[in-house]
């Protein structure tokens, strides 16, 4: 008896294993082994995110639709999750480099958070060696690795709670320049003919050299707003090689970076 549940128990396992994109099983170490031919799974950025937040997590979180906001695709994954304040728990980080017990990340697929379902949603649960391998890369810093060198300084993805704002740059940003002059928010629900300016602390993250942090004095109500990034002028945002940001995308430095926002369940 002892022997059937055991080889169901390893079975069952097993299972776990493809379900969760890694077909090849473990490696010798118990870590999972190939996934989706992202090669063997490591403690590190570039490989979770080839193994796990690719060809698992884009199922659902991808596209401006994602869940909570959160596009895990290669080209937005990092920015939306280091240092970015959980929607659904903001005060608590996606992921909290060097902390992996107060990331939400690791909350929501160990289904210990304190709101809504384990994740991946719909799907069997990560093996514990896969969250294992993760929990490993926040708490050794959750850096991001080597990344090809963005030509110009653009604004990558945009995180938004009632609480925070998180924008996420293609290159770091210089800190010094990162202040309520250079990244404005505005509500555009208002009586007035201007937009109505909202108070708010501006910084870069400490956590995450890309990510700029805008947290409004006040809770933010269900609404529309305008972000704005400015790229022009004497006093405009640059990385550290003084390269003016390229709000409009053209491919040239400068114009200010534009968005509309929308918060809670604003129609």
């Amino acid at each position: 008896m002892t022997t059937r549940k055991t080889w169901s128990a390893l079975c069952a396992f097993a299972q776990l294993v493809g379900c969760a994109g890694n077909g090849d099983g473990l490696d010798p170490s118990g870590r999972p082994a190939s996934s989706g031919g992202g090669g063997t799974l490591t403690a590190d950025f570039a490989s979770i995110q080839a193994n796990v937040f690719t060809p698992i997590c884009t199922q659902c979180h991808v596209g401006a639709n994602a869940p909570q906001g959160l596009r895990l695709d290669a080209a937005n994954s990092y920015g939306a999750l280091v240092g970015v304040a959980s929607s659904e728990q903001p005060g608590l980080l996606r992921v909290k480099p060097g902390d992996a017990a107060a990331s939400y990340l690791i909350q929501k697929l160990e289904g210990n958070a304190a709101v809504g379902a384990r994740m991946p949603l719909g799907q069997p649960a990560l093996p514990d060696a896969t969250i294992l391998v993760i929990r490993e890369w926040i708490t050794s810093g959750a850096s991001r690795g080597a990344v090809a060198s963005a030509t110009n300084l653009t604004v990558q993805t945009v995180s938004v709670t009632a609480t925070q704002i998180s924008i996420a740059m293609t290159q770091p940003v210089d800190a010094s320049l990162v202040n309520a002059t250079t990244v404005t928010l505005q509500s555009l629900d208002t009586t007035s003919a201007e937009p109505a300016m909202i108070a708010a602390q501006v910084a870069a993250s400490p956590v995450n050299d890309t990510l700029i942090l805008l947290t409004p004095k006040q809770t933010l109500p269900p609404g529309h707003y305008r972000l704005t990034l400015r790229g022009t002028g004497a006093a405009a945002l640059a990385d550290w090689s003084t390269t003016v940001i390229d709000g409009n995308g053209d491919g040239m430095p400068g114009d200010d970076y534009v968005q509309a926002l929308t918060v809670g369940g604003a129609q």
